[in-house]
């Protein structure tokens, strides 16, 4: 799995400058690199939400949902309206309906969604996004689907329920490359009440497009830039 720049945050005491370096880790999946950092803010300011919302997002990413639980029950504590632990509460709690275990099972599928191939694979924030309240009731590696217009691409559930759109240049592009038999599978990256950026896969290459990459972007899109 590609992991982001060596970064010593250790001594960092500025929770925004930590909160923008668990971002940053947490869209390369390394989950307990993210725990660790989000810890060091809660040292910080016990009470910071975000904080605890992306803590128990990890510890979900991990397959830790009983930890990930008893994280978003903290922060309805604090603030009884936070859509996002709300939603990821329920989620959770439903998904663990069957077993009170923890697994490392969904950590290990996120790795291969995630596999980095040049030409093959882009991440891309999607606009014109959905509510709030539509965002916060997914989470990372859930599948999308990308349903095609005249001259767009939105992004759905499975359910058909819309989420955002592709970037124009980008819409373009994959509506030549679908017209001409290739094909795509779409992943949830990271996803909050403001943003929501995609994994796009080529899942088949059609003979037309033999020798044409999807996404001419020769660059490893966990690297530092």
């Amino acid at each position: 799995m590609p992991q982001v720049a060596s970064v010593t945050w250790q001594n960092i005491a500025d929770k925004e400058t930590l909160a923008q370096l668990a971002i940053k880790v947490a869209l390369c999946a390394n989950w307990n690199e993210a725990i660790r950092i989000n810890k060091k803010i809660l040292q910080i300011a016990s009470s910071e939400v975000d904080a605890l919302n992306r803590l128990a997002y990890a510890y979900t990413c991990l397959g830790e949902k009983v930890k990930a639980q008893k994280i978003y029950k903290q922060i309805l504590q604090i603030d009884p309206y936070n859509i996002i632990a709300r939603k990821n509460l329920e989620k959770v709690t439903k998904q663990n309906g069957h077993s009170n275990s923890n697994s490392p099972r969904e950590s290990t599928n996120l790795s291969n969604i995630f596999l980095f191939e040049p030409g093959k694979t882009k991440i891309v924030n999607l606009i014109n996004l959905a509510p709030p309240a539509v965002l916060c009731s997914f989470n990372c590696g859930d599948q999308m689907f990308l349903n095609l217009k005249k001259h767009a691409v939105t992004v759905m559930a499975s359910d058909g329920m819309y989420l955002g759109a592709l970037p124009d240049d980008l819409a373009h592009k994959l509506l030549t490359y679908i017209a001409g038999g290739n094909k795509y599978e779409t992943y949830i990256k990271c996803v909050s009440s403001k943003t929501l950026t995609v994994f796009i896969r080529e899942a088949y290459r059609s003979a037309k497009f033999f020798n044409q990459p999807s996404f001419l972007e020769n660059q490893n899109p966990y690297s530092e830039d």
